[in-house]
């Protein structure tokens, strides 16, 4: 599987998705996963009539998408992949599916989120989530859009006990 971004977002498909990510990620297929988003007809049929026609859409849940994006043998095309949470891109890990790289995109804060960046607010089960992808090798940054500069999600927490130094990622 060639996964050219693994992005928590919770707006799915938008602006910075179609104008930013897609084309300078050049992929060629967009998975989304997400169960509630998997049995909504109508949010599917809208997000798939705005992705172009040149890139393969797929809605489903994490489960299915976990399952195809192993068993997919083409090396040769390159993947987007969208989630909602960290909680979900955790899910894809524990499935089995392997990925070097996690960018966290947009993530709506509310009061009980603690804001990193104007775009990211995280929560306690989105920040245990995060350990444990970090503790899986997984490096993860914050970036809206491909232009800015990705900053390195544990430069942003600021606490060795919370990011693991390399010597302590098991691989």
């Amino acid at each position: 599987m060639s996964i050219v971004l693994l992005r928590v977002d919770d707006r799915f498909v938008h602006g910075q998705i179609l104008q930013g990510w897609l084309p300078s990620t050049r992929a060629q297929e967009l998975y989304i996963a997400n169960d509630v988003l998997a049995e909504d007809d109508v949010q599917k049929m809208i997000m798939e009539c705005a992705i172009p026609y040149t890139v393969k859409i797929v809605i489903d849940t994490i489960d299915h998408i976990a399952h195809l994006l192993k068993d997919e043998d083409r090396t040769d095309v390159r993947r987007m992949v969208l989630v909602d949470t960290p909680v979900d891109a955790l899910r894809l890990i524990r499935a089995g599916v392997k990925f070097d790289r996690l960018n966290l995109g947009n993530m709506a804060g509310n009061g009980n989120r603690k804001v990193l960046t104007r775009s990211v607010a995280v929560g306690e089960e989105s920040l245990t989530a995060l350990r444990e992808i970090l503790d899986s090798g997984v490096d993860i940054s914050v970036q809206s859009v491909p232009f800015e500069k990705p900053i390195n999600f544990c430069d942003l927490c600021n606490s060795s006990t919370f990011c693991p130094s390399p010597q302590d990622v098991l691989i």
